[in-house]
């Protein structure tokens, strides 16, 4: 049985900056890795004159026998990248477990702010810029304790 529409990822909007700035003509990679592929997604787009950028929600299509439907669990990994020099500096990274709307922050889309004086260098090998996300209102609201 096939089963279309499947959400593997929400819609992305991000802005890149410098010290501040918006970094124009920046390319942006998004990778996704679902267990239903054999071969990860690769899409590539570029910064604005103000260093926005976005990508589509993706949806997929897999076929299903009658009892794998009944016990298949998604696990869909998704990454974005912004290369520098020789780098990819990984600046958001996700996974869901379910093909459901907006599991990954509660909102429609997933917005990101980068500043590119915020990349390092993860445990001397992994470069990541520690961008902030846009988190859903009902988690902003949870009290920790």
């Amino acid at each position: 049985m096939q089963q279309d529409n499947l959400i593997l990822s929400s819609a992305v909007e991000g802005q890149l900056l410098d010290h501040g700035k918006p970094v124009a003509g920046q390319k942006v990679i998004r990778t996704i890795s679902w267990n239903m592929e054999a071969e990860p997604r690769k899409e590539i787009t570029s910064t604005n004159h103000e260093g926005r950028f976005q990508f589509p929600e993706v949806r997929g299509t897999a076929e299903f026998g009658f009892l794998a439907k009944l016990f298949h669990v998604p696990n869909v990994s998704i990454r974005i990248y912004v290369p520098v020099k020789e780098l990819e500096y990984m600046a958001y990274a996700t996974s869901r477990n379910s093909y459901g709307e907006n599991v990954e922050t509660g909102l429609p889309l997933i917005q990101i702010k980068c500043d590119l004086k915020d990349k390092e260098m993860f445990n001397g090998r992994l470069p990541v810029i520690n961008c902030e996300v846009e988190e859903s209102e009902a988690r902003k609201n949870l009290k920790y304790d």
